[in-house]
């Protein structure tokens, strides 16, 4: 048996290369991707990107690119170390600008041409530098005076450096002051926190196909305090712990193999204390890690930028897990035990208590509210006509925001690997009330209710398993307004889309925009891999799951 299939993975969740199908939208990377979307949407004139290596600002970038390849003319940099003669030709080869002198004059007025015909188009044109802190002082003030190309109105050129901390310290120097105050967007990408570093391990098993707790709770810790919340370094802990814990045969990863991983890694570099040692060996350790990643990373964002990706595997996240639209009936369930029989004195009979005393539709509307929150949109002030069918209740208020609902029937683990928040239908027993609250997160076997239940807005698994019974409601946005049922042989704008995020999604759909017998081949593929209710057709929840695992940018908050 093999290392993937000994823990039940499709693909290697771990690997240090940046993988856009790996991205975990931390409210970091998330702010950080949002700034340079403003940055380029706004027309603002130089944006810089900085954090320190392996926190992620590879795999930002191509998440940005990927996004605007359609709509921009990108220019990338990536060997930063060139005077400014030198740079200033990089720039017009990688824009396919041609020249027919190398007169410093003859190829400024073509490049302005160039800016001010794809002005007319409302085209943004970017130049975007990698290791930006490696540029020379005048080659970064030849990007100053590239910026001065502007009209009347707005600027014509868009700049973005990415490089490492030394970059901010770099621009504050008195050369280099000029340039500094045209910097309109500074993007710090710090570290994971703790939970965080937990809970990007988990999205990296789900998406790799196993959703467990595989990891305990001190391995991912350990992993946190070693790696100091640095995701390439997280990645690399990751993986040396789960290959001492194959080694050895057990199926869960404790901190002892993570140690031993760790070990490993560090063999014959004179720092092979354990790291329950002490903290100087685990500082010790995390450093020369990280200067071990350093030289993997400075040359890997060239490569990737320009070696075609192979497509991501589906990644099949955990059975059971089931879900639907409207009130279809799916076969798999909760996996806590219902009962009508509730011990005194435990947390459910605590809930059933609570229960007794709340109103239905009430707790639908608050939990409705939470969800809004999350989504940034205005909450309604008023209940207003609830009616008897909390469905129905929940659907038009979703509406009235422009939104949609699915219902949800499943396990818990099929809650986490969809990954947005939710409203759970609360009853304890059988033959009980039920009531509604939202789950906001889902971290180190902790589950957030912001509103709480019995006294308590952070459950253990048993305790919410105990009063939740695998029944809940998605609030999501069909971002491109792809119907949910689309005839055979019809040619539309929207199954050019559905196919182009099929593809995305590492499925071979096709680009024909005919919803033709390939597009329904691969969307039962999809559904297949995803464990969903396969029909052949993009229903609301397949299509939850294309929006959420596409390259591009459609919001939705997360499952914390």
């Amino acid at each position: 048996m093999n290392y993937l299939t000994f823990f039940n993975l499709n693909d290697d969740p771990f690997r240090i290369t940046p993988d856009i199908a790996y991205f975990y939208n931390s409210p970091e990377h998330s702010t950080a991707l949002l700034s340079l979307e403003y940055c380029i949407k706004e027309k603002e004139g130089f944006c810089i990107l900085t954090g320190e290596p392996g926190t992620g600002k590879t795999t930002i970038l191509r998440l940005f690119v990927e996004s605007w390849k359609d709509r921009a003319e990108i220019a990338l940099i990536m060997t930063p170390r060139l005077s400014p003669e030198e740079f200033f030709m990089a720039i017009l080869e990688d824009f396919k600008i041609p020249f027919q002198s190398t007169s410093k004059s003859d190829m400024l007025k073509a490049f302005r041409d160039f800016l001010l015909a794809h002005a007319r188009n409302d085209k943004r044109v970017v130049i975007i530098v990698d290791e930006a802190q490696e540029l020379p002082d005048t080659t970064l003030e030849e990007l100053r005076l590239l910026s001065n190309l502007e009209t009347e109105k707005e600027k014509l050129l868009q700049i973005i450096l990415i490089g490492q901390p030394e970059l901010r310290d770099k621009l504050v120097g008195k050369s280099l002051r000029q340039l500094n105050s045209r910097i309109t967007v500074r993007i710090p990408l710090n570290h994971l926190t703790g939970p965080e570093t937990s809970d990007y391990i988990t999205n990296r098993l789900i998406r790799a196909g196993n959703g467990s707790q595989l990891f305990n709770e001190r391995a991912r810790e350990l992993i946190f305090e070693l790696s100091g919340g640095i995701p390439r370094t997280i990645n690399l802990l990751a993986s040396r712990g789960m290959m001492a814990a194959f080694l050895e045969g057990s199926r869960e990863v404790c901190d002892r193999h993570v140690e031993q991983g760790a070990t490993d890694v560090m063999e014959g570099s004179g720092a092979t204390e354990p790291a329950t040692k002490g903290a100087s060996a685990r500082s010790a350790m995390l450093l020369a890690i990280v200067l071990l990643l350093v030289a993997a990373g400075a040359g890997g964002l060239y490569f990737l930028l320009n070696t075609p990706s192979p497509a991501p595997v589906p990644a099949a996240p955990p059975k059971p897990v089931a879900a639907q639209v409207s009130s279809a009936k799916l076969a798999n369930s909760s996996t806590a035990k219902r009962t009508s029989d509730i011990p005194g004195g435990s947390f459910a009979a605590a809930v059933s208590k609570e229960i007794g005393l709340l109103d239905t539709n009430q707790t639908a509307f608050q939990a409705f509210n939470v969800l809004a929150a999350a989504w940034e949109f205005p909450p309604f002030t008023v209940v207003g006509e609830p009616g008897t069918d909390p469905w129905t209740y929940l659907s038009k208020l979703s509406a009235n925001r422009g939104m949609e609902l699915i219902q949800f029937s499943g396990t818990l683990d099929g809650l986490i690997a969809i990954g947005y928040p939710v409203i759970l239908q609360i009853n304890p027993s059988d033959d009980g009330k039920e009531i509604y609250t939202a789950l906001t997160g889902a971290s180190n076997g902790e589950f957030a209710i912001p509103s709480g239940l019995a006294g308590k807005k952070s459950l253990t698994r048993a305790e919410l398993e105990s009063v939740w019974h695998g029944k809940a409601f998605i609030l999501w946005k069909n971002y491109k307004k792809i119907p949910s049922q689309i005839p055979v042989g019809s040619r539309t704008r929207e199954t050019a889309v559905l196919q182009k995020l099929l593809v995305q999604a590492g499925v071979n759909a096709g680009r024909s925009g005919v919803f033709d017998r390939k597009t329904v081949a691969a969307i039962k593929s999809f559904q297949e891999a995803r464990g969903l209710a396969i029909s052949g057709q993009p229903d609301p929840q397949t299509l939850l799951h294309l929006y959420k695992d596409s390259a591009y940018i459609f919001y939705h908050p997360a499952l914390k």
